[in-house]
C-alpha cells in the first residue's frame, strides 16, 4: 500500500515538474517572439510595400533594388499575398513579376536571410504564371526560371555574355528602361487624361487643353506630347495622340 502511494505521488511530482517545464517553455517562447519578430515582421512589410508599388508602377530606384536584392525568396511571398490568379493573366502584371523576381535574386551574394536564398516560392510563382497567355509565350518564363536557378546554386549572378571586341553593355539600366517603356506603352489613345496621370504629370512650358507636354513622374526628363479631344469633364479628355516617348531637360516656367 506505502509502495502505491509513493508511486502515485511521484507520478503527480512528475507531472506537476512537466507542465511547469511546458509554461515556461510557453512563456520563453512568447517572450523571444515578442523581442524577435518584429525586426523581421517591419522587413517584410517593407518587401511587401515595395513589391506592391512596383505591380503598380514599374520604375524602381536604388533603393529598392537594394531592398529586394536582400529580400531573395521573401519578394516571391509578398507577391503571392498580393496578386490573384485573375489579375496574373494580365501581361503587364506578369511582366512587373519578373521585374521583381529578376531583382530578387540578380544578385544572390546579397540576400540577407539564409531561408530566402532557396527560391521554392519564386519557382511555384513561375509555375502559376506559366499557366498564363503571357507566361506561354516563348522562353519568357523559361529564361527567368533559368537566371534565378543558376543565381541560387551558383551564389553569383548571371553574367549575359559579350563578344570580344564588342562595348559593354549596361544591363541593369538597359533593364530599368525596358520596363519604364513597356510602362508607358499601357497609355494608349482613346485612355482619359486622368488615365495618363497614373503614369506621367505635367510640367512648364506652352500648353494648351488639347496640347500639352508631360512627363514620367519618377524621372521628367523622359517625356511624351499628347494631344486631346475636349469633353464636359476635363479629367474625361480622351487622348487622341501621344507621342513616342523621347528625352529632353526640364521645364520649370
Amino acid at each position: 500500500m506505502n509502495v502505491r502511494i509513493g508511486s502515485r505521488s511521484v507520478l503527480k511530482v512528475v507531472l506537476r515538474l512537466f507542465f511547469l517545464a511546458a509554461f515556461t517553455r510557453a512563456l520563453s517562447l512568447e517572450a523571444f517572439a515578442q523581442s524577435q519578430p518584429h525586426d523581421e515582421s517591419a522587413s517584410f512589410k517593407n518587401v511587401k510595400e515595395t513589391a506592391s508599388r512596383l505591380l503598380s508602377e514599374p520604375v524602381y530606384t536604388a533603393a529598392d533594388e537594394k531592398l529586394l536584392n536582400n529580400s531573395g525568396d521573401a519578394a516571391a511571398l509578398a507577391v503571392t499575398g498580393i496578386i490573384n490568379k485573375q489579375e496574373m493573366n494580365s501581361p503587364e502584371t506578369g511582366r512587373r513579376i519578373l521585374l521583381i523576381l529578376h531583382l530578387a535574386f540578380e544578385a544572390p551574394q546579397s540576400i540577407i536571410d539564409r531561408k530566402n536564398k532557396t527560391p521554392t516560392a519564386a519557382l511555384r510563382l513561375l509555375e502559376q504564371l506559366e499557366q498564363t497567355d503571357y507566361g506561354r509565350q516563348p522562353n519568357v518564363i523559361g529564361n527567368a526560371r533559368f537566371e534565378i536557378k543558376h543565381n541560387t546554386s551558383t551564389g553569383r549572378p548571371l553574367k549575359p555574355v559579350t563578344l570580344p571586341g564588342e562595348p559593354v553593355i549596361d544591363w541593369e539600366h538597359s533593364q530599368w528602361v525596358s520596363n519604364v517603356l513597356a510602362w508607358i506603352a499601357t497609355v494608349k489613345p482613346g485612355m482619359t487624361r486622368s488615365d495618363l496621370l497614373g503614369v506621367f504629370t505635367t510640367e512648364g512650358g506652352l500648353s494648351t487643353r488639347t496640347h500639352r507636354t508631360y512627363v514620367l513622374k519618377q524621372c521628367p526628363t523622359i517625356k511624351v506630347d499628347v494631344e486631346f479631344s475636349i469633353s464636359g469633364n476635363e479629367a474625361e479628355d480622351k487622348i487622341t495622340q501621344i507621342s513616342r516617348p523621347y528625352l529632353d531637360y526640364g521645364h520649370y516656367d
